[in-house]
């Protein structure tokens, strides 16, 4: 589990989200780590230039004896990234990303979003009211969706090609979702369970929750 610097508020549906994430092992880039200390969680390590932690969380890290591995702030990728890549080096089986969506800065929300398309292993992005995650070629995703979340599929990169659904109000059955179309835009849960598969390219699955 990484935190990021975005602003993340630590709502009862989200505590409840990671609290169903069991023996998960905590990294925090930078600002992250308030983050990950307001839900809860002491980090197992911290990692970042340190230009936007507060005083307050040092101390708290520092009594908590948490490392932290300081990097120089002239650097080829951003305290995040470099955070995942410390995460995937213990070879997890699932990695969840906090904190980095949202936020003032377009061009790291966007980042974030692509950085998505390096990382093989099953990954869930998420905050208060969003989750999702990148299906590669003839990868399947099943989940039991709440009634009243909205859920999106954006083909990433180029078309997505035999895109098939089940459990969701407009199916798709094989059907190609072209880059830059917005025909994936805004479905709706029709069962207990939605299933997604892809035959060629990259799908983005997002969920968007309510109030």
């Amino acid at each position: 589990m990484v935190f990021a610097a975005a602003p993340l508020t630590p709502t009862p549906r989200l505590r409840s989200r990671l609290a169903s994430v069991e023996d998960a092992y905590v990294i925090a880039a930078d600002a992250g780590a308030s983050t990950a200390l307001a839900f809860g969680l002491t980090p197992d390590l911290v990692i970042g230039d340190l230009d936007s932690i507060d005083d307050a969380t040092l101390v708290a890290l520092d009594r908590a004896h948490v490392p932290i591995e300081r990097l120089p702030r002239d650097k080829d990728a951003t305290d995040g990234q470099l955070a995942v890549e410390r995460a995937l080096e213990r070879q997890p089986t699932h990695l969840y990303l906090l904190g980095f969506l949202g936020g003032p800065r377009l061009d790291q929300f966007l980042a974030n979003i692509l950085m998505l398309t390096r990382i093989a292993l099953p990954t869930t992005i998420l905050d208060e009211r969003n989750e999702a995650r990148l299906l590669r070629p003839r990868e399947y995703h099943a989940w039991s969706p709440e009634p009243t979340e909205t859920v999106s599929l954006l083909a990433i990169g180029e078309d997505a090609h035999g895109v098939r659904t089940t459990g969701l109000r407009w199916p798709l059955n094989g059907d190609r979702l072209y880059l830059g179309d917005t025909r994936g835009i805004s479905n709706e849960p029709a069962a207990g369970e939605a299933t997604i598969s892809i035959e060629r390219g990259l799908l983005l699955v997002t969920r968007h929750f309510g109030e």
